[in-house]
Order: C-alpha cells, then structure tokens, then sequence
C-alpha cells in the first residue's frame, strides 16, 4: 500500500504515549493510501470481488453445506451426471461419496480404504449414473452404484491414479510414475481377486514422476499435465485407438496442476512447489504483470526433484495462469506468489475460475474474465479451495484443511463486506479524516495498540460528519475511532456498490530522535583527530570529518548542531583555554546543518584533548515547542598538529653508530627510520624495542660506509601522521 512511514516503534514509547496526553504531534499530517488490486488484496473480503483494475464491487452470495459425515478433512473431487446430479469426493479418515441432488446433500457410500479420492468420473448404465473414484497409494478405481453399492472396479499397475476421463466404454487414466493406460469397461468389474491387476493399454509413458492433471477437451483430445518437469502433452486416439501424444509446452515450474480447454484454446495452472530441502528444477515461475510472455526456461540442472506428497495440498509454493491460443502463443494470465493453485475451470461467458490455497491465510476463487481483467471472485475461512464445479447447474466450491461445500449463486450477496488489513501508524497517532471514492458503502474504523485485534481494541464505529466533496466525486468523515497505533477499516456494501480508492490521515505522535555514536576521523577509536592518511602525492590535512549516526523513528527532517570543548581533567577545572569558563564552542556556524557529518579544521584550536558534542532537533517537522532534541557527548579525543622534535643527533666515528633523541608533545612516536645518501629509509627500532612512548631515543650501528663524506636524513612520525626530519653530515673512515 502507499504508505509514507517507514519506522517502527518500540514498546515503551507506545506505553508512553497511552499514559501522556497527545500534546506532541509529529510533523505533518500522515496518511496510508490503498488503491490497487494487490493492496485491496491484503484484507478480508466477504460477499465482495476485487479486480485487478483496482476496483471491490459486489460479488457472488455463497451458502455453506454441510459435509454429513464428520471425520472428512478436505473434499477433493466433483463429478457431474447426466442428470445435473453432482458427486462429491472426500479425503479423511474414512473416504466417502457423497451425492448433492436437489440442493439436497447426503451420504451415498463409504470405500473400503484409508487412502483418499483423487479423481471422479461418471459410468453411464441403464439403471443410472455410477460413480468411478479412484484413490491414491494403492491404484485402486471402485465403482459406486445409485443405491450406495461399492465394488473395485479396477486395479492398476500404479502407486497413484491422479485423473480419470471417460471415453465412451473406456476410462483413460493418469498415474504415477508418468503413465497414461486406456481400460476397457470388458475387463472391469466385481468378480476378480483382490490384488489381481487389470488389463490396460499404455497410450503414452514418459520419465515424468507423475501425470498429476488429465482432460478431455472439446476438441476430443486428451491433454496431460506432469510432475516434476511442467510439461504440458496432447493425445489423440485414432479411429483404431492408436495414440498420437505431441508436447506442447515445457513450463517453468514443477507441475501442471491443472488443465481444461475449450475453443481451441487451452488453460493450465502451473505451480512451483516447495518440497522439502531439495530444490525444484529449472527457472522459477516469474511474477510479472499478467499477461506478459514467460521466459525461455533455461536447460534444468541435473539434480533430482522430490516426487509430490500424497497430500494434493503442497504447503508452500507459488502458482501461474496460462493460456495457450490457436497459434501455440503461451501468455501468463495472473500469478501469485504467497499461494499456489488446485484446479481451474471455465465459466460460461469464457472466463477462467482457479482455485488456489493460501497457506496460514483464506483460500480464494481468482476469475479472469476473457479480456484478461483478473479478479478475487471469492475468499473462503478455509485455507485451501480444492476443487470447483462451477459451470453446472450447482456452482459448487469444495475446501480441505477443514471440509467445506459452498453453494455459489451470482446474485449479489447480502450483507457483503470489505475489511481492510490492520493499518499501522508506526506509533500511537491520532486518526483524522477517512476519504473514500466509491457508492453504495458504509465506513467503519476501529483501533487498537496490538497489531492483532482483540478484545482490547475499541468496537466498530461509523464515521462521522460525512460529506460529498462535490469536484471529485469522494467522500469523506471523520474516525471517530481513539488514538492508537493500529487501524482497520471495513466497508459495509449494498447489493450493487463499488469501492474503488481509500486513504486513512493521521498525526503521530512525535518521537525524539536521538544521536547513538559520534565518530572523529579516520581513527576506528576515535581517540585522535587524524584525517586520511597522508602519502607522497597527498600531503597531511588539518581538516577531519566528524560523523555521527542517529536514530529517527519517525522519518522527520532533522537539523544538527555540532561544539567543541577542551576536555575536563575533573568537574569545575578544565585543560588550557577552553575550560568551563568558556563553555562549548560552536564548530557548525550560525544556522544548523542537515547532514550527519561536518568537516572540522582541526587548526583552529590548539592541540589537546576535546569533546565533541552534536545535537539534533526535529524543529523542521515540528512547529515551535512541539519539537524535541537530543543531544550526544564524544569521548575525549586528541588534537595533535605539531610536529615531532629530534635532538640531541650525534654520529661517533670510531664505533660508526648514530645517537639520538625525537620528542612529541601530545601523542606517541609511531615511524622512525634512516636514509644514506638519498637512497630509500630503513626502518630504525627504538633503544628499549617498543614504540610505546611520545619520546624514544635511538641507537644504530651504521655499516659498510666507504670513506668519505655521507649524509644521514633521519625521518619520525606521531600517531596523528606528524612528519619530522633531521640530516646529519658525517666523515666515515
């Protein structure tokens, strides 16, 4: 969402300002602006569709049918007979079917396994429709007659059947590993052993793990959808039953889960799914726009993939709809990255329904409408929407994570509502107006100071002093909701009523913004003023920059003032000119700074030890005596701008050994060392081996100096890159 605070707040200023009365008002009035389909998105709808343009208008009216068998966790499969009677299958601990007739719900036959359905496809007889189901972990297809009556029906070759499609007196069947068999209804039936498998036909085997998605198109093609490669294949049967299987696209993913067709176009659901430590193969599903071209998926690397659970629920992934047209043209329809998809299907007027689980969240029913306008049709409390039967007579919508039917009507639902996420102010605020654009909907607000509603939040309230701003067409009230620093608003609609922009404006409280750390120079310590190090080409600088770091919880424009001071060696005493008596000196001029760092001349004060003080004020944010202030002391640190002094430089001929003394008034000898004659300096050790002192005395035996004259260049440095040098000429013998 459009949100103009960025800072968090901690606990203490939240129960800071609870206890104080609002008199600090951070700068400005904030506001948090939700307009776009992603940002609608993130709330709750009920009875309301959002659209990818951005708009929530009224939606479809749903009715919740209860499963009448307890124990069943998901309902994973709809089959529709002849006569608009619909078949529902469960998972659970005791899988079921289950028969909707009439609006009417009811048991028809438990199977004799602990598996659950994968698949529902409907045998026509003379005594009625029968239901085939098969089940997953065992390759088992039963029949299930109009009385209740349950036979195994068939027996494959298979550790999961995944798809049934029938085909006249035949049943085609999708299976793991990779395989699709043809049946004939001649070798099914009660009568066989249990275990004894049936005879089929292998129409078409790949290396894929799974053929996860089979349909029937209206093309009378039959289309494949795999796992773990996302590929995409056509069968067509002959006259003489010979398969004819053509790939007609390899998608970047790791399955297809989903696959329906329809005047020549064909759709799928394609997901990218987590599945324990081992990565999925190949390119990632993008999450562009919709409507923009996947990608050439690169060549897949050769580690292996982990096979689908058996559980069609995956618990993390991310999903893509495509549609592939007359002319082999793949376009990505609508993508979302914190769920994936279950199945698709397509509506009457040529749109395509998908149903999607969103882990942790509220399962949902996306529509893309044929001109690719992409829309939240439906959001359920269950996190997984598993199945649809939307275009038969009973729009039916099935759920697991809990078992759930839901009767879906177009009609515009009653009492239809749009809550919107928990808002956050970043810190107890005061809320002002709510401007909306939309008609047919009521507004309320309520508040709160945990980011989870609860008990302790204030109740829904309207808003108030409503009016119609006559030049835009918004409208706008007053929340009426107390200061807090959470908000959330709902929205009440009408049976015909659209929401298509609102924005919430607050004023925050105003949080102190504080400096956490001063930092001088170039030394990590900050214990001496030193700038960059000096080189040949680069000469010793006086200037050093002063950084401080700050802390601004609520984002305002700070101005920072920046003194100095020679540091007290005790309270009421101080060290050379700058004492107490002369108080702080201001290093930044007359009007404050707006960046965290000042270059300092370190010449315009004598050397010694300083503090450095910086504070900051939020005064261009705040009006007047609303503005708060911080203010952050150094620790001492050393000035040094003198050089070193040598003395006392002697060289005795007889024994060929160099004496001499170097001497710092502030800071320690860091560098000695000798050059002869012009040639390149040689580090020289201190007499006692350790540069450890402002003063240090040398003693070094110089050798192999021809006779004659010779001059020694002697050259020391100070811990604040001072340079000293001395030059001796000498007689060597």
């Amino acid at each position: 969402m459009n949100h103009r605070v960025t800072a968090s707040l901690a606990f203490a200023w939240v129960m800071l300002g609870l206890l104080l009365p609002m008199a600090s008002q951070a700068g400005g009035t904030r506001s948090i602006r939700v307009t776009t389909y992603q940002e609608f998105a993130e709330g709750q709808e009920q009875g309301v569709q959002i659209t990818s343009l951005g708009d929530v208008h009224s939606g479809w009216s749903t009715t919740r049918i209860e499963l009448p068998q307890p124990g069943d966790d998901a309902i994973r499969a709809f089959a529709t007979a002849p006569d608009r009677s619909v078949f529902v299958g469960t998972g659970g601990e005791a899988p079921s079917i289950h028969i909707l007739q009439a609006g009417k719900l009811r048991k028809l036959a438990k199977l004799p396994t602990t598996t659950w359905i994968s698949a529902l496809a409907v045998r026509s007889t003379p005594a009625g429709p029968h239901v085939l189901a098969a089940t997953v972990a065992d390759g088992r297809i039963f029949d299930v007659a109009p009385d209740g009556k349950v036979e195994l029906w068939a027996q494959v070759e298979a550790e999961h059947i995944w798809g049934l499609v029938r085909d006249g007196q035949t049943t085609l069947v999708a299976t793991a590993p990779g395989r699709l068999l043809l049946i004939d209804d001649r070798d099914c039936g009660p009568g066989r052993p249990v275990g004894t498998k049936t005879r089929s036909r292998t129409l078409f085997e790949s290396s894929a793990k799974h053929f996860l998605s089979l349909h029937r198109g209206d093309d009378g093609a039959f289309y494949l959808g795999t796992s773990d490669e996302a590929i995409l294949y056509r069968v067509t049967l002959d006259k003489d039953g010979r398969a004819t299987t053509r790939a007609l696209h390899d998608f970047a993913g790791n399955e297809v889960r989903s696959i329906v067709v329809r005047d020549g176009k064909i759709y799928a659901a394609v997901n990218d799914m987590q599945r324990g430590d081992v990565q999925s193969r190949g390119a990632k599903i993008t999450m562009p726009a919709a409507g923009t071209v996947p990608g050439v998926k690169p060549t897949p690397p050769t580690t292996t993939t982990a096979p689908p659970s058996t559980s069609p629920v995956e618990k993390k992934g991310r999903g893509a709809l495509f549609r592939i047209d007359e002319a082999g043209r793949v376009e990505q329809l609508h993508a979302i990255s914190d769920g994936f998809f279950n199945d698709v299907t397509l509506d009457g007027d040529g749109s395509l329904l998908a149903a999607a689980s969103t882990p942790g969240g509220r399962g949902r029913v996306y529509r893309v409408l044929p001109d690719r306008t992409v829309m939240t049709a439906l959001e359920v409390p269950e996190s997984d929407v598993l199945t649809l039967s939307l275009s038969s007579a009973e729009r039916l919508v099935g759920t697991g994570g809990a078992a759930a039917m839901y009767q879906v009507k177009t009609t515009p639902a009653t009492g239809a509502s749009y809550q919107s996420k928990v808002l956050d102010a970043t810190a107890l605020a005061r809320f002002g107006a709510l401007r909306f654009l939309g008609d047919g909907v009521r507004v309320e607000t309520r508040s709160g100071n945990v980011q989870k509603p609860d008990a302790a939040w204030s109740p829904w309230q309207s808003l108030s002093k409503l009016t119609k701003l006559p030049t835009t067409g918004e409208q706008t009230g007053e929340i009426a909701s107390p200061p807090g620093r959470y908000l959330q608003a709902r929205f009440l609609f009408a049976e015909q009523a659209v929401l298509r922009d609102f924005s919430v404006y607050y004023q925050p409280v105003n949080q102190r913004p504080r400096i956490t750390d001063i930092t001088v120079g170039e030394d990590p310590l900050s214990r001496l003023a030193k700038g960059i190090k000096p080189s040949l080409l680069r000469p010793k600088s006086p200037l050093v920059k002063l950084r401080w770091k700050v802390e601004n919880l609520d984002d305002d424009e700070l101005n920072y003032r920046v003194f100095i001071r020679r540091t007290s060696s005790s309270s009421g005493s101080s060290i050379g000119t700058l004492g107490p008596e002369l108080g702080w000196l201001r290093l930044s001029g007359s009007d404050p700074i707006t960046r965290s760092e000042l270059d300092f001349n370190t010449e315009t004060v004598g050397d010694g030890l300083y503090d450095v003080k910086v504070m900051v004020s939020d005064e261009r944010s705040n009006p007047g005596d609303l503005a708060l202030t911080h203010e952050h002391v150094s620790s001492p640190f050393l000035i040094d701008n003198r050089r070193p002094e040598w003395q006392d430089v002697r060289f005795d001929a007889a024994t060929q050994t160099l004496s001499a003394k170097v001497s710092d008034a502030a800071s320690f000898i860091t560098d000695l060392a000798l050059s002869i004659d012009g040639g390149d300096f040689q580090p020289l050790a201190p007499r006692d081996g350790v540069l450890d002192s402002p003063m240090e005395e040398v003693l070094h035996k110089v050798t192999k100096l021809l006779p004659g004259a010779h001059t020694l260049l002697l050259r020391t440095s100070d811990a604040a890159d001072n340079v000293a040098t001395t030059q001796l000429v000498i007689q060597a013998k």
